[in-house]
């Protein structure tokens, strides 16, 4: 796709993530075809210019450590507004450029997810990505059965995370004390979650759907059921396909999992005008001319409703020319009277002249200097 313009398109869009892979995988692939198209070719370049100018402000001798990204194929600023596990696939938020920093309005969204419950046995990470840990009797499991125990799992509950998670204790993921062997410093505590929907919408008796357990290479001889689930941030699905086994007087595993919706975007077709359709792994196989309208219809869009600042530079003072600039500004800034002193612009010069305001009151002398914030000078 050649616009043949200098536009440069950065914001947020959805990528449909496969199954397989991990999300931090899913951005590596979208910056290597990125960095190689026409669409991202005035971005590329802003993101060049402005790491080289970073570079030149870094004391001599400092280690710049932009220095080896696109070494290691990360072209452009790029993150996601919520991981989805290998197992999983479906949307995944991707924002690149200015549109990082919108992402995490999106960890706090509503998600719609399909998810397919495999019933008899459990394993450690609550998928069949696992290892079986327990067996239970699941004939009895019926799809009246289900449907009736799924009514627990609609509106406010409290959910046990799997340690299998990305939940931090002390520092350090609870899936890493259990990949390295330790125990967890301190059990996972439950916490509110919301769930919106929680409906059936495919049953399987045994040995009628093609979901295996870990390490088989046959379809299980046990029931299964495919649920649509619209829940609040912070809900594990995991957790949800376990909890359900039990509620049912058996065990179970998710067995898979798709995200089909996060916010306004989407899996399907653009139906109401309001979702935005993602971008899928055959589009970004097949050319830029495919993927390209799609992604650029969404950045635009978002790009529309934040539009760029008048200029970019920085605030915090590392830029000389800013810096030289604020404190120009802040010379002429008028400020308040306090007590009859001139203020503080900052907040502790204020407190230290309300501090010796507070002194004179209970008739103690305060010095002009605890006052005005300098030596006075005057005889």
């Amino acid at each position: 796709m050649a616009d043949g313009n200098s536009e440069v398109l950065e914001g947020i869009f959805a990528l449909f993530k496969p199954s397989g892979i991990t999300s931090g995988q899913a951005l590596l692939h979208l910056q290597s075809i990125f960095s190689r198209s026409t669409l991202f070719a005035p971005l590329l370049a802003s993101t060049r210019l402005n790491r080289a100018h970073q570079a030149s402000l870094l004391p001599s001798g400092q280690k710049n450590k932009a220095e080896d990204e696109e070494a290691n194929g990360r072209f452009f600023r790029m993150g996601h507004g919520g991981t989805l596990d290998p197992l999983a696939s479906g949307i995944l938020i991707v924002g690149i450029g200015r549109g990082t920093k919108a992402l995490q309005n999106f960890l706090g969204c509503t998600k719609t997810y399909e998810t397919v419950v495999l019933f008899g046995k459990s394993t450690d990470t609550h998928d069949v990505d696992g290892v079986v840990v327990a067996v239970k009797d699941c004939a009895h499991v019926s799809e009246e059965l289900v449907s009736a125990k799924l009514a627990m799992f609609r509106g406010t509950f409290r959910q046990v995370p799997p340690v299998y998670s990305a939940l931090k204790i002390n520092g350090m993921k609870a899936c890493e004390y259990m990949r390295a062997g330790k125990e967890l410093p301190k059990e996972l505590e439950d916490r509110e979650v919301c769930v919106d929907e929680c409906e059936m919408i495919e049953w399987w008796d045994g040995g009628k759907h093609e979901f295996k357990w870990p390490g088989d290479n046959v379809a299980a001889a046990a029931p299964a059921v495919r649920v649509r689930l619209t829940v609040s941030s912070g809900f594990y699905v995991r957790s949800f396909a376990s909890d359900l086994g039990i509620a049912c007087g058996s065990l179970a595993t998710m067995a898979e999992l798709v995200r089909t919706r996060q916010a306004d975007f989407t899996t399907e077709e653009r139906v109401d005008g309001q979702t935005l359709e993602a971008v899928t792994y055959a589009d970004l196989d097949s050319s830029e001319d495919t993927w390209g309208p799609k992604v650029a219809r969404q950045l635009r869009a978002w790009v529309q409703q934040n539009p760029p600042p008048a200029e970019y530079t920085h605030v915090d003072g590392r830029d000389p020319n800013t810096k030289k600039r604020l404190n120009e500004e802040e010379k002429t800034k008028v400020r308040q009277r306090f007590r009859g002193d001139w203020a503080g612009v900052s907040r502790k010069e204020r407190r230290r002249q309300q501090k010796a305001a507070k002194e004179g009151m209970n008739g103690q002398k305060a010095s002009n200097e605890s006052i005005n914030g300098h030596k006075d000078t005057t005889s």
